[in-house]
């Protein structure tokens, strides 16, 4: 069951993105996935600006976009090589847009992409920004297929372990059942954990132990244990269990659950210390 036919890539050129173009073509030769690179070119003019002004040199823009875009597509294809074995399908394309995340998922629903695959920077200066970069966060929020945040330090590796972040609600037998149909080429083992914070019960759809009942009547072909944490904060329970058992990708379902929404509210994100080990794939 291929679930992964396309992905895109978002780039701005910069370190983050080049490494998150290498994890998607790691990921494309795992799922015989196509590539496609976008940049955005934001139009830079001011109200006095002739109308033939500004569309010379948005042109003289995107030509040099173009030849930045194929560049960035060819050397990172060089340097893929060593590692994967067959030749992939990458193309790339660029937008013209003033709001780089609605670009960008205007063009991944418009493209039918099947995931996004976005980079992000470690040394901003908010919790949020520090876990995804504010286009990243839009791009989450706003995209209507899935997308996976790779942060800047966050080499691709073989994903062997992987964590599956449950907040119980009715619709996470299929979220997991999903996961593991997406990620059967690199047979991991899958640990789904629920997060509860300390001194306050969450009134939930099911029970872990339904999930349980769920997958040991439902066969699937990776191995999954069930988990339960007690922690002060939803992020501080993921990281600790992200490196007790050494994650090398956190799933967790669209940003509109409760536990996102909890995860990430301000007063919650005084430290999301995933931000540079852990990739995040959200699910939509």
């Amino acid at each position: 069951m291929k679930i992964i036919h396309r992905i895109l890539v978002p780039t701005d050129f910069s370190p983050c993105a080049e490494n998150a173009y290498q994890y998607s073509l790691h990921l494309a030769e795992e799922w015989k996935s196509s590539v496609k690179l976008l940049h955005i070119v934001s139009p830079d003019y001011e109200w006095t600006d002739m109308p033939v002004l500004v569309d010379h040199a948005t042109r003289e823009k995107i030509g040099v976009a173009q030849q930045l875009l194929t560049n960035f597509k060819d050397i990172g294809l060089s340097k893929a090589k060593a590692d994967l074995p067959t030749e992939l399908k990458v193309t790339d394309d660029i937008e013209i847009s003033g709001v780089a995340y609605a670009a960008i998922s205007n063009f991944a629903k418009r493209d039918e992409s099947d995931l996004i695959v976005i980079g992000t920077e470690s040394h901003h200066h908010t919790a949020w920004d520090n876990a995804f970069g504010s286009i990243a966060a839009s791009v989450v929020q706003h995209a209507h297929c899935h997308v996976l945040v790779v942060p800047e330090e966050a080499h691709f590796t073989d994903i062997l372990m992987v964590g599956f972040a449950a907040d119980l609600h009715q619709t996470d037998p299929y979220h997991l059942w999903k996961t593991c149909k997406m990620l059967e080429p690199f047979h991991p083992v899958v640990r789904c954990v629920h997060v509860e914070k300390e001194g306050k019960t969450i009134e939930t759809k099911v029970r872990i132990e339904e999930l349980m009942d769920f997958f040991a009547n439902n066969a699937v072909a990776l191995q999954i244990s069930f988990h339960t944490l007690l922690e002060e904060t939803i992020a501080t329970g993921l990281e600790a269990f992200a490196n007790k058992w050494n994650l090398d990708l956190l799933v967790m379902p669209s940003p509109q659950r409760d536990m996102f929404s909890r995860m990430f509210h301000p007063s919650m994100t005084k430290k999301m210390a995933l931000h540079s080990k852990v990739p995040l794939l959200v699910l939509k």
